[in-house]
C-alpha cells in the first residue's frame, strides 16, 4: 500500500511520465530572485470551435504536454485552446499569485478555478474587453488567482485567438514581484520610446534645416519602429487606446514591420546612391525587392483585416516575413558593395542593419528562443542600436557633405578664375589684338580705308568692353546675368546649326531656377565641351538636346547619331570627356555616358540645385 502511494505521489509531482498530465508547479518559485517561464510545465487541449469549461472537464480528449520551450509557437491556426496548470501552495497560509502571459493578439482569455465546489472564471483579459475593464491592467496578459494554504489547485485557461498568430509563454509571480516587474517594463520601454522620439525629432529638425528628404524618410522609419515596439509588447492597447479587435485588425504588426523595412531600404538606397547607382543591376534588384515588401505588407493588411482563412493568412504572413528578411539582407549586400567601392560611410548602415537583422530574424523565425515575458530582448536592443547608429551616420553624412560642398565651392572658384583667364586670353586678347592690328595699319593718306579700319577697331573694342562686363558680372554673381543662361544655350546650339553640318533639335522646358553665375558658367562650359566633341569627333548629322529645368535640378540630355566610341579605351586619353566629368563633380552632378562603336553617343547629366 505504501509503495502504491509513493508511486502515485511521484507521478503527481513529476507529471512527465504519464501523457496528458501537467507537471505540478510549486508556488515557491515565485519567491526566487530569478524568474523562469513555466510554459513547459503546462498541458493544452485544442478544438475547432469554442467549448465551455464543463465540456472540457467532460471531454475524453487528452491534454498534450507542452514542449520544453519558453514560448510555444502555434502560428496561424483555426483552433481554440485550453491550458491546464497545476499549482501547489506548500505554505500554511493562502497566497495571491499572478499568472503572467506573453503579449500577443489575444481576443479573450479566461482563467477558471474551482471554488466552493464550483468552477468560476476568476480573471479575464484580451481584446474583447477595454483595457480598463480587464481584471489586471498591464501591458502583458495577467491572470490573478488565490491559492489556498497547503493546496494543490488545478487551473484551466481558455484562449480565444482564432485567426491570429499565436505564441504562448507563461510565468508565475507573486504580487510584489509583478509590481517590480511592471516598474521595470515601464522604465525600460520609457527609455526605448524616449530614444525613438528623440531620434525622430532630430531627423525632422535636420530635414527642415537641410531641406533633405532623406531625413524625412528616416523619421518615418523611426515612427514605424515606434509602432512596432508599441504593438510588439501591447503597449499600444494601454497608451494608444488600440485595445479593441477592430484596432488590432487595422494595425497588423507584420504590416507595420514590413513597411518599416521598406522605408529603411529606401533610406539605404538614397544614402548609398552616389556609389550604388553605378551598379544598375544591383540597384534595380534592390528597388524590386523594396516594392515587393511594400506589396506584401499591403496584401497582409487586407487579408489580416478580413481574417477568414488561416491558410491564406499563413501564406501571406510568410510572404511578408521572407520579403522582409530578404530586404534586410540586400541592404547589407548593398552596403558591402559600396564599401568595396570606397564609400566608407556605408559602414554605418552595414553595422546598424546587421545588428537589427540579428534581432529581427530571432523575432520573426525563432520566437521560441526569446522570452517575451521578460524584455528587453535582442530585438528591442537591436532596434535602439540600429536607430542610433544610422542617425549618427546621417549626421556624419551631413558634415561630410558640408565639407565636400566647401571643397567644391573652392574648386568652382578656381575653375571660374581659370575659365575667365582662358576667356581673356582666347577671346578678349584676340579681339584686342585684332583692334590693335587695325589701328597700326591705318593709312592716313587713304581716308576711306582709314575710316573703315577705325570703325572695325571701334567695334572690336566695344565687343571687348561688353565681354569684360559679362566676365565681371560672372565674378560678382550679378543677378542681371543669371537670366541669360537660356539665351547662351540657345546661341550655342544655334551656332552649331548655322554650320549646316548638323540638324539640331533643341527642347528646353521649365523655368530657370536661381543659380549662382559661377555655376551657370560651368554648365555652359560643360555644354560647350560636349558640342566641341560632337563637332570634332562624332561625324554626326543629327543632334538632339533636351534641357529640363526644375526647382531641384537641371537635367541635360544630348544625343548624336555619330560613330560613337569605346568608352573603356577612349576615356583615359580624352581630355574633353575628363573635363566634362570633372566639371560635373564640381556641381555635385551625376554624369552617364551611353555610347558604343557605331551606335552614337548620349550624355545625361543631372545637376542638383542648392
Amino acid at each position: 500500500m505504501r509503495i502504491t502511494i509513493r508511486v502515485l505521489l511521484f507521478i503527481a509531482l513529476t507529471g512527465t511520465a504519464v501523457p496528458g498530465l501537467s507537471q505540478i508547479i510549486d508556488a515557491g518559485i515565485c519567491d526566487r530572485d530569478l524568474h523562469f517561464p513555466i510554459t513547459s510545465q503546462t498541458c493544452f487541449l485544442r478544438s475547432t470551435s469554442p467549448i465551455t469549461i464543463d465540456s472540457v472537464l467532460r471531454s475524453k480528449d487528452t491534454f498534450t504536454k507542452a514542449d520544453n520551450q519558453p514560448v510555444l509557437e502555434f502560428k496561424y491556426d483555426p483552433y481554440y485552446y485550453w491550458l491546464r496548470i497545476i499549482v501547489q501552495n506548500r505554505q500554511p497560509e493562502a497566497r495571491r499569485l499572478m499568472l503572467l502571459m506573453a503579449p500577443f493578439g489575444l481576443y479573450e482569455g479566461g482563467l477558471y478555478q474551482k471554488k466552493a465546489g464550483q468552477w468560476q472564471k476568476v480573471a479575464h483579459t484580451g481584446l474583447k474587453y477595454r483595457f480598463e475593464d480587464r481584471t489586471y491592467q498591464f501591458t502583458h496578459h495577467v491572470f490573478p488567482f488565490d491559492a489556498a494554504a497547503g493546496s494543490i489547485d488545478t487551473l484551466y485557461l481558455s484562449i480565444d485567438a482564432s485567426n491570429a498568430y499565436k505564441y504562448f509563454g507563461f510565468a508565475l509571480l507573486n504580487p510584489r514581484e509583478l509590481k517590480m516587474f511592471e516598474n521595470k517594463i515601464y522604465f525600460v520601454f520609457g527609455i526605448i520610446v524616449g530614444l525613438l522620439i528623440l531620434f525622430f525629432v532630430l531627423n525632422i529638425s535636420l530635414f527642415f534645416s537641410l531641406k533633405e528628404k532623406l531625413h524625412l524618410w528616416y523619421a518615418l522609419y523611426i515612427f514605424l519602429l515606434f509602432l512596432v515596439v508599441m504593438k510588439n509588447d501591447l503597449l499600444d492597447q494601454q497608451f494608444l487606446w488600440l485595445d479593441s479587435e477592430l484596432a488590432f485588425r487595422l494595425t497588423p504588426y507584420m504590416t507595420i514591420g514590413a513597411l518599416a523595412i521598406a522605408v529603411l531600404m529606401h533610406v539605404a538606397q538614397r544614402f548609398l546612391k552616389p556609389v550604388l547607382s553605378h551598379n544598375k543591376r544591383l540597384y534595380r534588384f534592390s528597388t524590386i525587392l523594396k516594392m515587393n515588401v511594400v506589396i506584401s505588407a499591403a496584401v497582409h493588411a487586407v487579408i489580416f483585416y478580413i481574417g477568414t482563412n488561416y491558410r491564406i493568412e499563413t501564406a501571406v504572413f510568410n510572404w511578408a516575413r521572407i520579403s522582409t528578411l530578404l530586404a534586410i539582407c540586400f541592404i547589407i549586400i548593398d552596403c558591402i558593395y559600396c564599401i568595396y567601392k570606397g564609400q566608407k560611410s556605408a559602414w554605418f548602415i552595414l553595422t546598424g542593419s546587421f545588428i537589427f537583422m540579428f534581432g529581427s530574424v530571432q523575432r520573426l523565425f525563432y520566437p521560441s528562443t526569446l522570452s517575451f515575458l521578460f524584455p528587453p530582448t535582442t530585438f528591442h536592443l537591436g532596434i535602439i542600436t540600429e536607430t542610433f547608429i544610422i542617425t549618427v551616420a546621417l549626421i556624419y553624412r551631413f558634415w561630410s557633405e558640408r565639407e565636400k560642398q566647401r571643397e567644391r565651392e573652392t574648386q568652382i572658384q578656381v575653375q571660374t578664375l581659370h575659365d575667365i583667364s582662358e576667356e581673356i586670353h582666347d577671346n578678349v586678347g584676340q579681339t584686342l589684338a585684332l583692334a590693335n592690328l587695325h589701328l597700326r595699319t591705318i593709312n592716313l593718306k587713304d581716308e576711306a580705308a582709314a575710316a573703315s579700319k577705325l570703325e572695325d577697331a571701334t567695334k572690336l573694342i566695344s565687343k571687348t568692353i561688353i565681354d569684360l562686363r559679362g566676365l565681371s558680372r560672372v565674378m560678382k554673381n550679378d543677378p542681371e546675368h543669371s537670366g541669360k543662361m537660356a539665351d547662351k544655350i540657345k546661341e550655342l546650339f544655334h551656332e552649331i546649326e548655322k554650320t549646316g553640318a548638323f540638324k539640331v533639335e533643341l527642347n528646353m522646358d521649365g523655368e530657370i531656377p536661381d543659380m549662382e553665375n559661377t555655376k551657370q558658367a560651368i554648365v555652359i562650359r560643360i555644354l560647350q565641351e560636349i558640342t566641341q566633341n560632337i563637332i570634332k569627333h562624332a561625324r554626326a548629322t543629327v543632334v538632339n538636346a533636351s534641357i529640363i529645368f526644375t526647382t531641384t535640378q537641371i537635367i541635360l540630355k544630348i544625343r548624336d547619331n555619330g560613330i560613337g566610341f569605346d568608352m573603356s579605351s577612349t576615356y583615359p586619353d580624352s581630355n574633353g570627356l575628363k573635363n566634362i566629368t570633372n566639371r560635373c563633380l564640381l556641381l555635385n552632378a551625376t554624369c552617364f555616358i551611353d555610347t558604343g562603336i557605331g551606335k552614337g553617343t548620349e550624355i545625361a547629366i543631372s545637376i542638383p540645385i542648392g
